[in-house]
């Protein structure tokens, strides 16, 4: 997507907007809050080297200054790895005008170091490969994206999106429905630190703001009970890493395409 035309559309946003706090000549940033509902769940396959040479292959078609970083997602991993993601959730925003009704969306993530030509270091964070919502959603890569097939709930989920060529399939049991005793763990700081910025293919991204609800966020291992090979972009991961849900609501506040206007063309 053409940046100046990104620029434009993001002006007639804007002009929408109280005119005290945003307008298309200060070129504030959007801020939107929302909140992630319980039981948002992280699914973590650790990459090869030809896994991340074929997604790094896939990402330079878009922006060639990405690239793919080893990171730490759990507090007792001892080395950092390059992972692919899959995060999906129901959450809830005042701009979604949907009569606040909960949106699902599966999003497909990495993480990823980028090259700033401005300041002449690397910028980090993580990028959304591809992601499939339940609603009309909006984003820098199309603009507007038609709703599609996913549906999450606390025991399943069911994704298939022949465009984006995604196709999962899993059914799990909360730990707590179990008498055992779970090893305490909790998301690494690496996490944490790579969610500021969340990332398009096209080198424009959100900033995120949170609280001690990402912070000090409690996680839980689920029990899987049917799963099925998850399929992506001609790849296909057989076993993931390890699966984790936060157990209390996330809430956050996103700068919407933060750098929208200052990107080099």
């Amino acid at each position: 997507m053409k940046l100046n035309l990104l620029r434009f559309v993001y002006n007639g946003i804007l002009t929408g907007m109280p005119i005290m706090s945003y307008n298309a000549i200060t070129k504030t940033t959007l801020h939107v809050p929302f909140t992630i509902r319980p039981q948002s769940t992280y699914i973590n396959y650790k990459l090869t080297k030809q896994e991340t040479c074929d997604l790094n292959e896939y990402i330079h078609n878009y922006d060639s200054t990405m690239e793919i970083v080893p990171i730490k997602m759990l507090s007792q991993e001892k080395e950092a790895s390059p992972y692919l993601s899959i995060n999906v959730y129901n959450c809830s925003s005042p701009i979604f005008f949907n009569n606040n009704q909960d949106i699902t969306r599966l999003e497909v993530n990495t993480y990823i170091k980028k090259w700033n030509k401005i300041t002449e270091t690397y910028d980090y964070g993580t990028l959304i490969l591809d992601y499939v919502s339940n609603e009309l959603s909006m984003d820098p890569i199309h603009i507007f994206k038609q709703k599609e097939d996913v549906r999450f709930s606390q025991s399943s989920i069911d994704c298939i999106s022949v465009k984006d060529e995604i196709d999962l399939h899993l059914k799990t049991i909360p730990w707590h429905h179990h008498d055992d005793k779970q090893v305490k763990s909790h998301i690494h700081d690496d996490l944490i630190s790579y969610s500021d910025a969340i990332f398009y293919k096209n080198g424009i991204y959100d900033k995120l703001y949170y609280d001690s609800s990402l912070v000090k966020a409690s996680i839980e291992t689920p029990i899987i009970s049917e799963y099925s090979n998850f399929y992506y972009r001609g790849i296909v991961f057989y076993k993931p890493e390890h699966i984790f849900y936060f157990i209390h609501p996330i809430c956050f506040v996103g700068g919407m395409w933060d750098n929208v206007f200052s990107l080099p063309p």
